[in-house]
């Protein structure tokens, strides 16, 4: 099966096309159907495999746990739990952290506007075009595009959505039109109950891998807290290595209060996180955040293993030797075809888009990821005008792994000139 196809008959289409075969076994950046037939994984299982498919250290401490205990339920603690708690709060950037374990990113975010809005009293929340944060309810209000949004019975959540300087079109008044444009999103949140969280991504990875400045999150923090604001920072995508930092705190001079966790931090086991200090996540009262499967033992004790990978490979730093060569690399390939625009990475993440005189070609960037698909490389497209090719592979790569990307890559770009002018 070379081609993109609809979901198994027995379900529901709303979970969309199924890109490449079914598969049977993984290993590192490869799947392989029951066959045996190899594909290279450039999408990390939707972002979250950052150490590879069935990374054995985390394959042994999930496979142990669940030989000893599966399931407590939320209101039972475990000692696998007990030590994904302590090792977030130990890696993160907070004084006197707490940890709110949560089954998904999605429940992550609506945790932490939760949180935000028991911390300040307020209702409002200020978010940002071309944002993405999940698909249920409250992480939904918060997300840009409106399509998602169609079948869903939203109550009003005061939610004001802001501009983002685009990195793809740079321009020198950059900055002070975004924090005049922020400091009027934030006038229209205040008449709507109050500020109570301003929430973004570092690298807004969804709609195409679109890095914001530091020094635009600082004035958004600078923005937030004048307001009597949270800034909550949604790295469920970017945290913990992927986008080159354990955490983008790292790289401001003003801190987010609270940071989201997900992806990464299971490797593949369904499993997210609010981190902030305790004094803000602790302003939540006890019972009104709670999940059946939040704190999973086999998903805890996996993401206590992932965290000591991380530590162990030194996982930002891995993640910003593949952010350069693929730089580099991507760089070479555009300068041989001029209709590759706008080459950016942070860390293991990379995208281009794809242009024709001028304009996004929607047309070129499907063949590109066609293309790639019949050389069994599997490739995300995208972006705000949907003519975005992602590339999000594991982050560990060896040299052979990675020849095998980029030389399937530069193969589905000669080959999608070929596709287009046909």
């Amino acid at each position: 099966m070379t081609q993109a196809k609809t979901a198994p008959a027995a379900e529901a289409r709303s979970t969309g096309t199924v890109l490449g075969p079914e598969f049977a076994t993984g290993s590192g950046p490869w799947l392989y159907t029951a066959e045996g037939t190899p594909w290279f994984d450039g999408t990390a299982g939707s972002g979250a495999a950052t150490l590879g498919h069935q990374h054995p250290a985390v394959t042994a401490a999930a496979a142990d746990q669940l030989g000893r205990l599966t399931h407590t339920g939320c209101k039972l603690s475990s000692d696998a739990r007990t030590r994904m708690v302590d090792r977030i709060a130990r890696l993160s950037p907070y004084r006197d952290a707490a940890v709110l374990p949560t089954a998904t990113g999605g429940e992550a975010v609506e945790s932490a506007l939760k949180i935000a809005r028991a911390a300040t009293g307020h209702r409002a929340v200020v978010t940002f075009r071309h944002g993405y944060h999940g698909k249920t309810a409250g992480a939904l209000a918060l997300t840009w595009r409106p399509e998602f949004k169609a079948y869903s019975d939203l109550p009003d959540t005061s939610v004001v959505t802001a501009e983002l300087p685009d990195p793809r079109t740079p321009r020198e008044d950059d900055a002070e039109r975004f924090a005049a444009g922020l400091s009027r999103a934030l006038d229209r949140a205040d008449r709507l109950g109050g500020t109570a969280a301003v929430v973004l991504e570092p690298v807004q990875v969804t709609e195409g891998v679109l890095p914001v400045a530091p020094a635009l999150l600082d004035e958004i923090a600078r923005q937030a807290h004048a307001r009597g604001a949270l800034l909550i920072l949604d790295e469920i995508y970017t945290g913990l290595g992927r986008a080159g930092r354990l955490f983008t705190a790292e790289l401001m001079t003003e801190r987010p209060d609270l940071t989201l966790l997900g992806k990464t931090l299971g490797n593949g086991f369904p499993v997210g996180a609010v981190v902030g200090e305790r004094h803000v996540v602790d302003a939540l009262p006890a019972g009104v955040q709670t999940s059946t499967f939040s704190g999973h033992p086999v998903s805890c004790a996996a993401a206590a293993a992932v965290l000591d990978v991380v530590t162990d490979v030194d996982l930002p730093r891995r993640a910003r030797e593949l952010g350069a060569r693929l730089a580099h690399d991507l760089a070479e390939l555009a300068a041989r075809h001029p209709w590759m625009a706008s080459v950016r990475t942070a860390g293991a993440l990379a995208a281009f888009d794809c242009v024709r005189d001028g304009a996004p070609d929607p047309a070129r960037a499907r063949a590109v990821t066609g293309q790639a698909l019949r050389g069994r490389l599997l490739l995300f497209g995208g972006g705000p005008e949907g003519a975005t090719v992602k590339i999000v592979p594991p982050a560990l790569l060896d040299e052979a792994d990675y020849r095998q990307l980029i030389e399937g890559l530069a193969a589905a770009v000669s080959a999608a000139d070929t596709a287009v002018e046909a």
